[in-house]
This record gives structure tokens, C-alpha cells and sequence, in this order.
């Protein structure tokens, strides 16, 4: 799966006491990393390093805070709309 500038993905963020919630990230950029928030997201997400590198992508999390930056692995995420 490839993901370009502007394109939305999907990620699961982890709640405790209830159901999961699915949040909204706009792609800013697709790349290999070993660095990555694992999924589903804790808050505060934080990325952790890996041993093997990986496709990840710098996102934003929609309606949350906008100017935060973080690398999310490709095989976690799914497009919006599939």
C-alpha cells in the first residue's frame, strides 16, 4: 500500500474502559523508518525504535493537535475510504 501527500488513513487508538476509537491522520509523507508509534496508539503516542526498518508515515492526527508530527508503519494504517 502506498500513501501520497494529502491522502487521510485510519488508526486505532486505544481506549481503557471501552471500546477502541478509530481516528482520522492526514499523510504528509511516505518513507522507510525503524521508528514508529505502535498501533493501537497510546496517549501520549510515542514512536519507539525497532530493529528492522520499515514503510512508516509522518502523519497528523485530525481535530486532535494539528501540529504534532509522528511516523506510523504503513501495515497498521488504512486508507480512508477502503
Amino acid at each position: 500500500m502506498s500513501f501520497d501527500f494529502g491522502d487521510y488513513a485510519l488508526l486505532e487508538q486505544k481506549r481503557h474502559g471501552a471500546p477502541n476509537e478509530i481516528y482520522r491522520h492526514k499523510v504528509i509523507r511516505q518513507l522507510r523508518s525503524n521508528t514508529w508509534v505502535e498501533v493501537p496508539v497510546q496517549s501520549p503516542a510515542k514512536e519507539v525504535i525497532h530493529d528492522k526498518t520499515e514503510d512508516v508515515c509522518l502523519c497528523i492526527c485530525c481535530g486532535l493537535d494539528e501540529t504534532v508530527v509522528l511516523k506510523y508503519r504503513v501495515k497498521d494504517m488504512k486508507a480512508l475510504g477502503q
